[in-house]
């Protein structure tokens, strides 16, 4: 857990416009963070191309528009809010670097060792600097604690300090439960008076905590997370049969003009042309939305990170505070999936045939139709049950022949979706192996796809290869998954049973005629399925 922690951490406190550690973080309304002067850079250049009103998201492409007409680079970078959790988390990292620098001789350009941190400052400190701290008016009364006791102390740690935006040499000690807000004590004099339930920020936090707000968002992000997905898988999908529909229509359209020769060149000319319009047309419409909805799935990987690194690594009042900043880019998810899922089509590329002797000028017209997609977005709640057929594995020192083709026939009692199937991890436990899979029913290739598969990621020796999209299956009906193994041994399965009863399914298995090698219903490869029940 603390490896995808830490991993967490990397990513998101990196640049992703110089790709290195971020330097005075400064955040978008989308919650991306880059580095002030990068923001400034990347907001300069736009300014210069003539756009004045708004810049684009680096990672996202959410439109972000300038804060007053005719901003200055300076001005609009200025006026974005500090991200206090990656400060933090920065802060973090200096004190548990092994090579502790005092920051104040940083700052001068000298280079001494630390061994003491100010909680209220965040610096790491010198003896000879701790002196001068402590004896300043304005800082006599921050803590100053060892190196060694703060980096053992993991509450110390998760406190990151909070400034007001507004009041910048304030910190956010208050919350206003009537507008929901964080303020500190200039706000609460200025804008909140009249207010009946202000309370301490510390208070709020914990009583935030105690609801399941944090929970319902990381599930409400799983959701919509899912729902994005879905639809850019559905886009992914159309496109392709698009491309498909294109090229076996053109192929046929080449075959009945090359017939005509000289006498229709030009008409072929004009057709291909239409239809390659249509096609881009159409392509453009997909490749468009399906973008949309990639910067949106950018946004939930991002927020997921921010959740997840805010409950692991910060402070109660940060965990509020970054998870009201994501509930309130929610409703722009919700309603982004919902209204641009109203502009899903379905795309139907063809020619119509004609009879060339008689209508020359209609030879091969273009059929172009577009209709509402019957896509839905769905709660992501279908449940992917797995049935396994063998009893034991084999150990780690037996192998099994890597290089051939496996299968095994099966059928069951009731319809299902198949989504995928099971397979063995290589024997040594480290290698990367590519696997094709191929689902058949009568000698037809329902499915076909391919994965490397890494022994790493293994559970109790198995892993799972899915399709790109489940599969319907009919009960009683036989098929046959084959699958071509290749790279080192792999580990095998044995005491297989020919017919097996998964969440009152029955599922039968028999020797499959595709198979080369010796998996059978006893034991080898394919050791289970990946189904729903439909």
């Amino acid at each position: 857990m603390a490896s995808s922690i830490n991993s967490h951490i990397v990513d998101i406190t990196t640049c992703a416009i110089c790709l290195e550690k971020l330097i005075t973080p400064k955040y978008l309304p989308c919650l991306h963070t880059f580095c002030e002067s990068c923001l400034h850079t990347y907001i300069s250049a736009g300014i210069e191309k003539g756009k004045k009103q708004s810049i684009e998201c680096p990672v996202c492409r959410t439109s972000l528009s300038a804060p007053v007409d005719n901003c200055s680079s300076e001005e609009w970078v200025r006026g974005l809010p500090l991200n206090f959790l990656i400060v933090g988390l920065l802060e973090k990292e200096k004190v548990q670097n092994p090579q502790k620098q005092c920051m104040v001789c940083q700052r001068m350009e000298v280079h001494s060792d630390a061994s003491f941190v100010c909680t209220d400052c965040s610096d790491l400190l010198c003896p000879s600097c701790v002196k001068h701290h402590t004896a300043s008016k304005l800082l006599c009364d921050h803590e100053i604690r060892p190196v060694e006791e703060v980096v053992s102390d993991l509450k110390t740690l998760k406190t990151f300090k909070n400034k007001c935006t507004e009041h910048k040499s304030k910190e956010l000690e208050l919350f206003c439960n009537d507008h929901e807000t964080s303020c500190c004590s200039m706000c609460v004099s200025i804008y909140h008076r009249k207010c009946e339930k202000v309370v301490a920020i510390e208070d709020a936090a914990s009583k935030f905590l105690a609801s399941n707000k944090v929970a319902d968002l990381r599930s409400e992000l799983k959701k919509v997370d899912c729902d994005v997905k879905a639809i850019i898988s559905n886009l992914e999908m159309q496109a392709g049969k698009l491309q498909t529909q294109f090229k076996d229509q053109q192929k046929e359209l080449d075959e009945g003009f090359n017939n005509l020769v000289t006498m229709i060149c030009n008409l072929k000319e004009k057709r291909t042309s239409e239809m390659l319009k249509h096609y881009n047309e159409a392509k453009d419409e997909i490749d468009f939305l399906k973008l949309g909805f990639e910067n949106i799935d950018k946004k939930i990987k991002n927020e997921k990170q921010i959740l997840e690194t805010c409950v692991a690594e910060a402070s109660e009042t940060q965990v509020m505070l970054e998870v009201q900043k994501v509930y309130r880019n929610m409703n722009g998810h919700k309603s982004f999936i919902s209204n641009q899922s109203a502009n899903i089509k379905e795309y139907n590329l063809s020619f119509m045939k004609t009879d060339i002797s008689r209508h020359l000028e209609k030879a091969f017209e273009i059929v172009y139709e577009q209709s509402k997609s019957q896509t839905t977005v769905k709660s992501c709640c279908t449940s992917i049950l797995a049935v396994n057929r063998f009893e034991t594995i084999s150990g780690l020192n037996s192998s099994w022949s890597s290089k051939g083709v496996y299968a095994i026939c099966f059928w069951m009692s009731q319809d299902i979706k198949l989504h995928g199937l099971l397979s063995y991890g290589c024997v040594d436990g480290q290698s990367i192996c590519k696997v094709s899979a191929t689902l058949k029913h009568n000698m037809r290739n329902l499915v076909v796809t391919s994965k490397h598969l890494d022994s790493r990621e293994s559970e109790l020796g198995l892993l799972k290869i899915n399709f790109p999209e489940p599969v319907k299956l009919s009960a009683h009906t036989k098929y046959h998954v084959v699958v071509d193994m290749e790279g080192p041994s792999y580990r095998y399965g044995m005491n297989g049973k020919s017919k097996m009863v998964q969440n009152g399914i029955v599922f039968n298995f028999q020797n499959s005629k595709y198979s080369t090698h010796s998996t059978d219903t006893n034991s080898g490869q394919i050791p289970g399925l990946l189904f729903s029940v439909s």
